[in-house]
């Protein structure tokens, strides 16, 4: 047996004995007769790791309790705010022992993260389906303009609640675990970005002027910005206005030469 398949039946082997995030990459290199570094150059971090179970352990009634602990937790987030949210209030919202939540997360922030991770996930998934359309599309300004107020307003239904509640438990997190893991997360966003900027780049449908790392902080970063100047300033910030200045600065500095809008 390959050294990759000893290495992913071992540590779904160890998931099913132990919580998941207390596999370490020790468990599975004795379990699978492997050296640990073997397992760690495999999944390269933890969290790889983390993620590979979550994705590969066939346990539906596991998978059930852990999502409606994560839909508890969004309601009790946005309810009481992350300070103010604990544990105790998640596992009564989800009608469950402390304990039961426990096994699934180590602590609230974790729970938390994991939560921020499935959001990044999903406009991580949305990304490259949104920007070929814009990019392919008759008007490509006007449709960069109208995805970004279409997002903006996503915002707005909320009232911004979910924004919150992010910037408050970036404020809080002292942890230097979960700070990492939501440097990682960010970090993959903004990769998984970049490398779709220059696969744009190659097809020649934006220029080739820009560097894609660069331009995948500024595109997150003039989004988020934008949301953060309403939150604390709602009068002066108007999304369509916005929505507009944005997508003919984007557009007017990313677009290829073959394009005529």
């Amino acid at each position: 047996m390959r050294s990759s398949k000893q290495i992913q039946k071992a540590v779904i082997e160890m998931a099913h004995r132990i919580p998941h995030d207390k596999v370490t990459f020790a468990d599975v290199a004795k379990l699978s007769g492997l050296h640990w570094t073997t397992v760690q150059r495999y999944f390269g971090n933890k969290e790889a790791m983390k993620t590979f179970i979550l994705q590969n352990y066939e346990n539906p009634s596991m998978a059930d309790t852990r999502t409606k602990i994560l839909n508890s937790a969004n309601r009790v987030f946005a309810k009481h705010g992350y300070s103010r949210a604990t544990l105790d209030l998640i596992a009564h919202e989800a009608g469950m022992t402390k304990g039961a939540v426990y096994w699934h997360f180590s602590s609230k922030s974790d729970l938390f993260l994991t939560l921020c991770e499935l959001s990044l996930d999903h406009l991580q998934s949305r990304l490259p389906k949104q920007v070929q359309e814009v990019l392919t599309s008759d008007h490509p300004m006007e449709s960069l303009r109208l995805l970004l107020v279409s997002e903006f307003e996503s915002c707005k239904e909320d009232r911004g609640e979910r924004t919150l509640l992010f910037f408050e438990f970036v404020s809080n997190i002292r942890e230097p675990l979960v700070q990492e893991k939501l440097n990682a997360a960010f970090t993959k966003l903004i990769l998984s970005t970049s490398i779709f900027l220059e696969e744009m780049q190659r097809k020649h449908l934006i220029s080739e002027d820009s560097d894609p790392h660069e331009l995948a902080i500024t595109i997150h970063a003039l989004i988020n910005g934008a949301v953060l100047m309403w939150l604390i300033s709602p009068e002066q910030v108007s999304f369509d206005s916005l929505a507009a200045e944005i997508s003919k600065v984007l557009w007017n500095g990313i677009h290829s030469e073959s394009y005529k809008d």
